[in-house]
């Protein structure tokens, strides 16, 4: 008679409702930017100039800045599959109404409410992936749940101009508001339930932000992401010196691929090297400002800046959510909130400082202060972070 045990059961990762919400981030991100690929389009569909279009973005952004604490204060005990249904109801209701208005004030209202519920739905994402993966693979779950997240940014500006040039910019936010009918429909059938917060948990944000760890995850978000946008938004002028303007289309793929290959490696790697990740993501992305603060005119230093940046990029997400997450336990849900707060108000950061360097100082002077954030955003890790995750 054998004395062998059987295996212990291991839970499977739930891979469908992973990639409905990696569907669900593609769609949120992609209504976020898509008017950048469509910006003289837009702009002269609706009689403004391109730096008044460009507010497009600009209003969602508020819109998710504004919402992303309020909302999941409201609906921190609602059902996470029911929250998420909402979102990509209204998702579906402001990319239509965007296709029909002509009016440009209501379209940034339009696209404000749009940005409310991009908030929403940052808010509760990683939190819904966690509770749906098995414990010991909660970081690969956000990983796989946020690749939608890499795609959007590889794909969004591409996909939304070629799409726009093919039925026009009205004709491309029908097609956003169609796919995002169809992810509802595909989401009530498939994505499975997820409870909410306790009824005796409440939204706590100062004890939350007094945990170990939460505010310096915060302020290492703040600081990433300021960085990344403010030479994201200037990269077309930033590639100038280099004479590479011309080919930032082309760049922005290079880009892109580094992003998903980043991507790819964290959501092997993150649930036993957290991190090691992090502090590799951080000092791989102030190489490359490095490179383009001493090289900015100089290709051989330029090509090998994008790639490192990229490569940095496309897991940053998943990491800061996982170590989030590890940090927060049961108060997630409001840590997240906070954290997306954190990442709005930073793109909007980026953007306006990028501006003030560009119009007052130099070009050069972008990368010098994305490496300043970059280190700020080191120190917060070292000191506050890396001691409390894996």
């Amino acid at each position: 008679m054998s004395d062998r045990r059987p295996p212990d059961k291991v839970t499977p990762m739930p891979v469908h409702a992973m990639l409905i919400l990696a569907m669900a981030a593609f769609v949120t991100l992609l209504t976020e930017i898509m008017p950048a690929g469509l910006l003289s389009s837009i702009s002269a569909g609706l009689g403004v100039s391109q730096a008044v279009g460009g507010q497009f973005i600009t209003a969602f952004a508020f819109g998710a800045l504004a919402a992303a604490l309020p909302s999941a204060a409201f609906t921190h005990r609602m059902g996470r599959k029911k929250l998420l249904l909402f979102g990509l109801i209204g998702f579906t209701l402001v990319n239509a109404a965007n296709a029909l208005v002509s009016n440009f004030t209501l379209s940034l209202v339009i696209r404000f409410l749009a940005g409310c519920f991009g908030g929403l739905v940052w808010a509760m994402f990683a939190g819904y992936a966690t509770r749906l993966a098995p414990p010991a693979q909660r970081g690969r779950a956000i990983a796989l749940a946020g690749s939608g997240v890499t795609l959007a940014m590889v794909l969004g500006a591409p996909l939304s101009a070629f799409v726009g040039q093919a039925i026009g910019w009205r004709g491309a936010f029908g097609a956003l508001a169609a796919l995002s009918a169809v992810l509802t429909v595909w989401a009530v059938i498939m994505l499975p339930e997820a409870p909410g917060t306790a009824q005796e948990e409440r939204f706590a944000i100062l004890p939350t932000l007094r945990l170990p760890g939460v505010a310096a995850n915060l302020a290492l978000i703040f600081s990433f992401v300021a960085a990344h946008s403010l030479l994201y938004v200037y990269v077309e002028p930033l590639l100038g010196p280099s004479g590479l303007s011309h080919r930032v289309d082309a760049l922005l793929l290079l880009f892109g691929a580094g992003s998903v290959v980043g991507l790819f490696v964290t959501g092997i790697l993150i649930d036993h090297h957290l991190s090691r990740l992090t502090s590799l993501s951080i000092a791989l992305f102030a190489v490359a400002a490095m490179l383009l603060a001493l090289g900015l005119a100089h290709i051989s230093l330029v090509l090998p800046a994008i790639i490192c940046w990229g490569l940095t990029t496309g897991g940053f997400a998943a990491l800061t959510q996982s170590a989030m997450a590890q940090v927060s336990g049961r108060l997630i849900d409001v840590a997240q909130a906070m954290a997306t707060t954190a990442w709005n108000l930073a793109v909007s950061t980026g953007g306006l400082l990028g501006g003030a360097l560009l119009t007052h100082v130099s070009i050069g002077s972008l990368p010098w202060m994305a490496l300043l954030l970059l280190l700020l955003g080191l120190a917060a890790f070292v000191r506050g972070l890396r001691p409390l995750i894996r």
